[in-house]
């Protein structure tokens, strides 16, 4: 930052500073003994901005000093904006770990029931696999006779299984990573009624196309990566960015469980995880637009 030159009165430093601002010309005034200094913020500018000055000091009175105000007023809100909104898309690694129950409890909730699952912890409490399938009958002519009785919890709970260790930590990575950016830009219950529709979704789809023998987060990852994948890319201000490297893992590895490379997918759960968040964010997109032009 370099001073251009001072003007001894207050007013005029403003209305030059204005329409500096209105110009592209970021600048900062201050006081400077009995005068007031314009600071030029960017240095490649200064040379312009000591050619403004004395333009201003041979016709301080020009009309479009004054009609510049309105101008710089609307380019400061809009950098007060942007600076708020670069805020609001930070987010601290290092903050997340420290305290995730308390910024993301839904998030570590969905990781601390599938390790007690996957551990057998809850057999204890007589909820085994066999309570936790989406049905244990396969017959295409009685579907789903347990979620008929009353078992509704079967809709979701497929979700909390996984095959292997390997499964359990690849899911629950993603679980994390997208669950706490969402969790913190949302809040936890539209959250949790992502989660929840998503799994219904993507665990029914699986079932109606390949039988009740399936299980895992993956259905509930993919949607929640189509949830913040659509709705960053229509509003990139709403704080649900995703890195572009993101992207390209999750889509490469959807594409190969869809190969021989990677057998005994449930993919159906992957597809329909992944167009019901899509969905999802489109929808909240659109409910925040029409609200703003209310």
């Amino acid at each position: 930052m370099r001073q251009a030159g001072t003007i001894p009165d207050k007013q005029d430093a403003t209305r030059l500073s204005d329409y500096l601002v209105a110009e592209g010309i970021p600048n900062k005034v201050e006081p400077s003994g009995d005068a007031w200094a314009i600071w030029i913020r960017d240095e490649n500018q200064l040379e312009r901005g000591r050619e403004e000055l004395a333009r201003f000091e041979a016709e301080p009175n020009d009309p479009r000093y004054k009609a510049a105000a309105g101008a710089a007023k609307q380019v400061r809100r809009e950098a007060e904006k942007k600076q708020k909104q670069a805020q609001r898309n930070y987010h601290d690694v290092r903050d997340i770990w420290a305290s995730p129950w308390r910024r993301a409890p839904v998030t570590m909730g969905l990781i601390v029931i599938s390790a007690l699952v996957f551990f057998n912890i809850l057999r204890e409490f007589g909820l085994d696999d066999q309570y936790l399938m989406i049905s244990t009958l396969d017959d295409p002519a009685n579907p789903l006779p347990e979620v008929r009785e009353g078992q509704v919890w079967r809709l979701i709970t497929p979700i909390f299984m996984h095959a292997n260790g390997w499964h359990l930590l690849f899911n629950m990575y993603w679980i994390f990573q997208l669950g706490t950016l969402i969790e913190r830009t949302i809040g936890s219950w539209r959250f949790l009624a992502i989660v929840f529709l998503v799994a219904l979704v993507s665990n029914f789809l699986q079932f109606a196309m390949q039988g009740p023998l399936f299980l895992g987060m993956s259905g509930v990852v993919y949607g929640l990566f189509g949830y913040a994948w659509i709705r960053g890319r229509l509003d990139p201000t709403c704080g649900l960015w995703l890195r572009p490297d993101i992207a390209v893992i999750m889509f490469a590895w959807f594409l190969l469980c869809l190969t021989p490379v990677i057998g005994n997918v449930a993919n159906w759960a992957h597809g329909g995880g992944l167009a019901a968040g899509a969905a999802l964010g489109y929808l909240a997109f659109t409910i925040q637009q029409m609200r703003r032009h209310r």
